[in-house]
């Protein structure tokens, strides 16, 4: 199931910049840095994130064709902020559910293959970068 896609650009223009100010700081919301494809510029995106033993798994409520997974794809990686901390990561992929599984939360999987969502980011820690980064606010 993909939300309907006028909901994108609601998010895109209301949405989004409200959830900017505080998903940083509530989980399962966070918010994924990254940088533009085509522009090169900085974005910051709230997203549902879950933390997985090897980095993080983001579900794709709005299609496997979202910019900021696209970024990452291309950038090869970007940071999330959770918890008021910036995690450098990695090897982004878009896997389905299956592959997504065992990286969430086990009360939430039956949630997750119910709503039969178009796929998933999976993403690793960068390594050497250490775990994680002290937090940067604009």
């Amino acid at each position: 199931m993909n939300f309907p896609y006028f909901l994108r650009r609601v998010n895109r223009v209301f949405t989004n910049p409200l959830m900017r100010t505080f998903a940083w700081r509530v989980p399962p919301l966070a918010v994924v840095h990254h940088v533009g494809r085509q522009s090169g510029r900085a974005h910051r995106t709230p997203v549902l994130a879950f933390p997985s033993a090897k980095g993080f798994v983001i579900p794709l409520t709005y299609g496997r064709d979202v910019d900021w997974a696209r970024n990452l794809l291309v950038a090869r990686g970007g940071e999330v902020e959770q918890r008021g901390h910036r995690v450098a990561l990695r090897n982004p992929r878009i896997v389905a559910f299956g592959a997504a599984a065992t990286h969430l939360p086990a009360p939430l999987r039956p949630l997750f293959r119910a709503l039969d969502l178009p796929g998933y980011v999976l993403l690793d820690r960068r390594e050497g970068d250490g775990r994680e980064r002290a937090p940067r606010r604009k």
